[in-house]
């Protein structure tokens, strides 16, 4: 499924997704020298991001055509500091305390909530300290909340003026999130619980857009440089 959208992922998803990104990046004080991995890099949208404020970032994806988009952007662009692993997220294994960052950009909802908290936990042990997890994503309950019911209300209210088209789209949606077959997206509340139990400090959250929110948390500890 991925492999055949790689082409066309930006261009439809461009407005909203490119403003969480570019929030995501604000959030995450990105520094020169910087090492960070972009779980769920896709085309690169935030890898590119990363890599021109200076940082040397891994882009992972369990799609290679991603990934190979990502990287050819990446040379188009002059950026020799982005790096791809075509690998599931849940799968990924790197050396303890190797990153400054860990960041993810509408990718993690797509997992299972034990693999949420597989990675969350995964990302806290490759992280130096001080180092951050930044998680930019849908997030969103199952409509026990005023943030729920309003988000679920508003993305109706935009499918039924497109008509017929726009309310099979309201019936198709309707039936993942009742199933949760291909998006499983949690509270920010629900995130903010699994970076916490994973020892994560300082955990923040923001709503961006729509569904989108970014929860931020910092791994205790003092870097080499007083930082991450």
């Amino acid at each position: 499924m991925w492999a055949g959208r790689a082409n066309t992922w930006d261009m439809h998803n461009d407005l909203g997704m490119a403003k969480v990104a570019a929030e995501a990046v604000e959030m995450a004080d990105v520094k020169p020298g910087m090492t960070c991995v972009d779980l769920g890099c896709g085309s690169g949208r935030l890898a590119l991001l990363l890599a021109k404020r200076g940082a040397h970032v891994v882009g992972v994806d369990v799609s290679e055509a991603m990934v190979q988009r990502m990287e050819s952007q990446a040379r188009a662009e002059g950026i020799s500091t982005v790096q791809g692993i075509v690998v599931p997220i849940e799968e990924l294994t790197l050396p303890a305390g190797s990153v400054d960052l860990v960041v993810t950009n509408y990718a993690l909802h797509h997992l299972l909530d034990a693999g949420k908290e597989k990675a969350v936990r995964a990302a806290f042990g490759w992280l130096r300290p001080g180092g951050q997890l930044v998680v930019a994503d849908m997030m969103l309950g199952r409509g026990l909340t005023a943030r729920d019911r309003h988000v679920i209300a508003a993305k109706v209210r935009i499918m039924a003026k497109k008509g017929i088209p726009g309310y099979w789209r309201i019936l198709k949606n309707a039936g993942r999130f009742v199933l949760r077959t291909h998006e499983r997206p949690i509270t920010p509340e629900a995130w903010g619980r699994l970076l916490q139990r994973a020892g994560f400090a300082d955990v923040e959250s923001v709503d961006v857009v729509a569904e989108a929110a970014i929860v931020k948390g910092t791994k205790p500890g003092t870097g080499p440089n007083g930082g991450c």
